[in-house]
């Protein structure tokens, strides 16, 4: 799969967050693809059945042309054609975006083409400009794109029923129908407006009830993987996305590196401070994982990085695109910060608890395992129980280390580096 299109954060192969995105648009598609089979046999039905209504009454269909035979057939074939194309290859594309853009100019160029050989302006296939708006509505990411589709459906419908009314493009006559209200222009306006009206309405409406489903999914999706106390993503995910990166890791031989953070001494801070103190620690030291990992710079923004609470007073960061040597460094200026900056922070909460300012800054550290695939481990669980080993060298030595996990672990960067 070519993936040379998409915008990368600093890599030349798609992150495991990039892969989701373009997987949710792909299924997006996938649901249009089947829809527009749908319609396409509706239409074909809608096309045979009149027919043989017509000659089971001996309706005379004289006025009738080739021409409105064969455009619309043309143009269904043309559908069926390009909707085939789409089913088999939008799996193929890295770009979904102007996929979309050109799924609905098509579909839009159809409509125009089976309104005009239908009738033009007393044409009764006018509402699947309303379908097409609607198609907008689920595969545009952004509502304005939305509205400007469906302004350009307006327009596309205006520009037919003058083109007709000049003689630009010569009117159609159909059976049933007064051929002469397409050459009366109050008639043409009165339609336009009518259908420029349901048009905009009907996008305003499916924007107007999607944005409620789609941010509900999202927060239901936030609900399932993220932690309750310290929003961070929870011990599930943690390990769905790190055998998602490993195996991104594996197809294109990419480094990836693993943290795992122990508090030291949360059990005597708790026991001093209380367990509401100690929960707000949990929150201050997420905020400082939080800040210190990579974000994308795209719309919608994602980490690159993926911090998670572990289990208690423990924390992982998936790091993808980095080596063992840079994960250690990572680590340190990690382990610095929240030396640093959580037990100033929590100053003002100790005393908003207690009611009395602390005598001392409260001593935060943490003890850092690090481990790298492949040159620790290659699986998910090995990965994870090297960092572990790792991090619990430092508990076992002085604490507030980080140490890098290895054959027999060595310690890297020690509390004196200071």
């Amino acid at each position: 799969m070519d993936y040379s299109k998409l915008k990368y954060i600093s890599t030349d192969v798609p992150t495991a967050d990039e892969l989701e995105l373009l997987s949710e648009s792909r299924e997006r598609i996938a649901h249009i693809i089947r829809a527009r089979w749908i319609i396409l046999g509706i239409l074909a039905a809608f096309g045979v059945v009149p027919y043989a209504i017509f000659q089971y009454y001996s309706i005379d269909l004289g006025s009738v042309t080739t021409l409105q035979f064969v455009f619309p057939v043309l143009a269904w074939c043309s559908m069926a054609t390009y909707n085939a194309f789409f089913l088999y290859s939008y799996q193929r594309f890295a770009n979904i975006r102007p996929l979309n853009q050109i799924q609905l100019l098509l579909d839009l160029l159809f409509v125009t083409i089976v309104i005009h050989y239908s009738g033009g302006a007393v044409s009764w296939f006018w509402p699947m400009y309303l379908v097409v708006t609607l198609e907008s509505v689920l595969v545009l990411e952004k509502y304005s794109d939305t509205f400007a589709f469906a302004l350009g459906a307006t327009l596309a419908y205006g520009g037919l029923l003058q083109f007709e009314f000049y003689g630009i493009i010569p009117p159609v006559s159909m059976p049933f129908e007064n051929l002469s209200l397409q050459q009366t222009l109050p008639y043409d306006v009165t339609k336009w407006a009518w259908v420029a009206m349901t048009n905009m309405s009907v996008a305003a409406i499916g924007v107007y009830l999607m944005k409620p489903i789609r941010n509900r999914a999202e927060e239901l999706k936030r609900l399932v993987i993220k932690d309750n106390l310290t929003t961070l993503y929870n011990r599930a995910y943690f390990f769905y996305r790190l055998n998602s990166e490993i195996q991104r890791a594996k197809r294109y031989d990419r480094p990836l590196s693993l943290l795992l953070l122990d508090m030291d001494n949360f059990k005597q801070f708790n026991d001093r401070y209380g367990h509401l103190v100690g929960d707000q620690l949990l929150r201050v030291l997420s905020g400082t994982i939080r800040s210190s990992i990579r974000y994308s710079a795209g719309t919608p923004s994602y980490e690159l990085d993926i911090p998670c609470r572990y289990g208690g007073d423990e924390f992982t960061i998936i790091l993808p695109e980095t080596t063992s040597a840079q994960a250690a460094v990572v680590a340190e200026r990690l382990r610095k910060e929240i030396n640093v900056k959580c037990g100033h922070e929590m100053m003002a909460h100790i005393q908003a608890a207690t009611g009395s300012h602390p005598r001392e800054v409260p001593d935060v550290t943490v003890s850092v395992g690090v481990a790298s695939f492949p040159e620790h481990a290659s699986i998910t669980e090995a990965l994870v129980k090297a960092a572990d080993d790792a991090m619990y060298v430092s508990k076992r030595a002085e604490k507030n280390q980080v140490i890098l996990s290895e054959t027999a672990p060595t310690l890297v960067l020690s509390q004196g580096a200071e």
